[in-house]
């Protein structure tokens, strides 16, 4: 009698777990479905809105033409006080300009590139589970909570607050590993399109000198060894940089999400170990003769490990 019990026991607990095993990958499904709707929407919209973009440093103001052309999300994103420059943007090639002087560039690091990649269709989440965590208003608007968690310990995280009637994204905040606020951007009005006085041929310029390039770097590129490279991450670029009369070599990592560089350089005897910025860390190593460097969008601690395997 005490083994049937034991049995019908197991038999129960064996039940319980397929169940809610089964429920957790049902509310799964239903938050990226709910995500996928919002990111389906943005695609597509043709909208102005003005942004705020707040962390650690402070906060700037930036106006977001958004419009959807060619099956493609194109974004033009402009600072709001001082000089009139930003940045544009078509899937994944873009260029920064600077209309007071004049310039327009290669596309450097913005802190709002997070938002454009998050939500471009293109975008692998596979490395991340999803979490309907509330509902809640945001800049007036009554928004229902989407968590994205990265399945490791050393990316971030993002809360993604969704319209309830526009379903279109009202904040996107960026969560450190241990689920402190990093950077928050937050849209705060939505209008109507004006006008985007663009020339859209300079991005298919752009777009073939891209393909190009990537096919002639990506064939023969290999990680130096030293480093500690987590498996999510790609290199999809190496290079060197001007410094001092000097050419400094980096390689490029991105999981598609996020990106940063690591440098490798002479030894140099004034050395600031670490910085972060908002999303940005800055973490400098020595080991031997060189001076290694990790710049871009991961957490110092994240940096650390990057460099943990150099030699002393």
């Amino acid at each position: 009698m005490i083994k049937s019990l034991l049995v019908k026991g197991a038999l129960m607990l064996l039940t319980f777990f397929y169940a809610a095993n089964s429920f957790a990958q049902t509310e799964e499904a239903k938050c990226f479905s709910a995500f996928n709707e919002l990111r389906t929407n943005y695609l597509k919209a043709e909208k102005q809105m003005t942004v705020s973009v707040s962390n650690s440093s402070g906060m700037t103001l930036h106006r977001l033409l958004h419009i959807y052309k060619d099956n493609k999300s194109i974004s033009y994103w402009e600072n709001l006080n001082g000089e009139i420059r930003g940045y544009a943007l078509k899937g994944d090639v873009g260029f920064d300009f600077n209309q007071d002087k004049e310039y327009a560039g290669p596309l450097t690091w913005h802190q709002t590139l997070i938002w454009d990649r998050l939500f471009n269709s293109d975008t692998d989440l596979t490395g991340f589970s999803c979490v309907l965590t509330g509902r809640t208003r945001v800049a007036g608007q009554k928004v229902s909570l989407i968590r994205l968690a990265p399945k490791d310990s050393y990316r971030y995280g993002y809360l993604i607050a969704k319209d309830d009637v526009s379903a279109m994204p009202v904040e996107l905040a960026v969560l450190s590993p241990n689920s402190g606020i990093i950077t928050k951007i937050t849209v705060n009005s939505v209008s109507p399109v004006d006008g985007l006085n663009l020339d859209l041929s300079v991005f298919d310029n752009l777009s073939e000198q891209n393909s190009v390039n990537n096919k002639e770097e990506n064939s023969f590129l290999e990680i130096w060894p030293e480093l500690n490279i987590p498996k999510e991450y790609k290199l999809v670029e190496e290079g060197e940089i001007e410094d001092n009369g000097a050419f400094v070599p980096y390689q490029l990592f991105s999981d598609g999400l996020t990106t940063f560089r690591v440098y490798k350089n002479v030894k140099i005897s004034v050395v600031i170990p670490a910085l972060t910025n908002g999303t940005i860390s800055i973490l400098r190593k020595s080991s031997g003769d060189y001076e290694y460097a990790v710049v871009g969008e991961i957490p110092i601690l994240f940096a650390e490990s990057v460099l943990s395997d150099l030699p002393r």
